[in-house]
């Protein structure tokens, strides 16, 4: 009896494939300890918010403090309610929102500006140059594994925060303004870009440096400049919005807008300057009156901004980011080490 042997080659076990290999593996191996560092500070982090959250939507329902959102200048049971909640749970809230400030630091000393320095530093990086890898190709991998850790990590905290933060501000409104620096660089996609740029700030010191230490240094300086340019900046990111009122000396601008300008008007609709001398006197607003200040003008953006505003920043910071690693690809074309 004859027949055919046929032999069936074993494949691949399935997991194999979804391996890291060869450089980006190398790369990953290199900062897969700041990687669950960083995942188990951005689970701790979560966990904290959801109970945060959990306990705070808790209070304004049993509270019934959704009667009380949007007033301006809450009185009576209103007023007691709001000063408890606040003092509870807005107040634990400030020292989490202040510190998210520093995260783009600590990405961007602690990851992107050892991640090249190191190996310039020390030579390691030919050896890796001389396995058919090429200085870009070498760059690439330097850089991917490094974004996409800053991306899921500081991604999940800032979501994390956004969530913690949402029940207080809608409620307190301003009472706790949006556009402060906290909760502002504290929450949403914002983070994200900020830290994006914070890394490949880091990255471009440590391959123009080529010092460890030194690059570290540089980040915190340039880092921290650069982010104060940007809440410089911020206001002007998308156009604002331009109110007039007459025969009041209320505010132009709606409750819990960022006011970037305002000031007086005259009959006419001109802006005239402000009358300090005029809050001494028992009657202001007679006072103005006389003075021909008969409105306001405001220039501001409402909170209904607030994420076309972070949308725009962080497109922004992605663009300088992404402006920086073209300098290293420049860099290291034009200038082999």
């Amino acid at each position: 009896m004859s027949g055919v042997l046929t032999v069936n080659r074993p494949s691949a076990p399935r997991s194999s494939r979804l391996r890291l290999r060869g450089l980006t593996w190398l790369v990953w191996r290199q900062n897969r300890l700041a990687f669950w560092i960083g995942i188990g500070a951005a689970t701790a982090v979560a966990v904290y918010a959801i109970v945060r959250h959990q306990e705070m939507t808790t209070a304004i329902a049993e509270g019934h403090l959704d009667a009380c959102r949007g007033t301006t200048v809450p009185a009576g049971d209103c007023s007691h309610k709001l000063n408890s909640f606040t003092r509870t749970y807005q107040f634990p809230m400030r020292r989490p929102l202040q510190a998210m400030l520093a995260l783009p630091l600590v990405f961007g000393i602690f990851l992107g500006g050892p991640q090249l320095a190191q190996e310039l530093e020390s030579g390691t990086y030919r050896t890796v140059c001389t396995q058919s890898v090429t200085p870009l190709r070498w760059f690439a991998a330097k850089l991917l594994v490094p974004v996409v850790l800053t991306i899921l990590i500081s991604g999940t905290i800032a979501a994390a925060m956004t969530w913690w933060w949402r029940p207080a501000g809608s409620l307190l409104g301003a009472w706790f303004p949006w556009w402060q620096w906290y909760p502002y660089d504290g929450i949403g996609p914002v983070v994200v870009g900020l830290s994006v740029l914070s890394l490949l700030i880091g990255v471009t010191a440590g391959l123009i440096l080529r010092r460890t230490v030194l690059a570290m240094g540089a980040t915190v300086v340039l880092s921290a400049a650069t982010m104060y340019v940007l809440e410089s900046v911020r206001g002007y990111l998308l156009p604002t919005t331009l109110a007039t009122v007459q025969h009041t000396t209320g505010a132009a601008a709606p409750t819990n807008a960022w006011v970037l300008s305002e000031g007086a008007l005259d009959a006419t609709g001109r802006h005239v300057p402000d009358l300090p001398s005029c809050y001494a006197t028992d009657d202001y607003a007679n006072c103005l009156a006389q003075h021909g200040r008969t409105g306001r003008w405001a220039e501001f953006h409402p909170s209904s901004q607030l994420w076309p505003l972070q949308w725009a920043e962080t497109g922004l910071c992605l663009l300088l980011a992404a402006g920086l690693a073209g300098l290293c690809v420049w860099w290291i074309r034009h200038r082999p080490s």
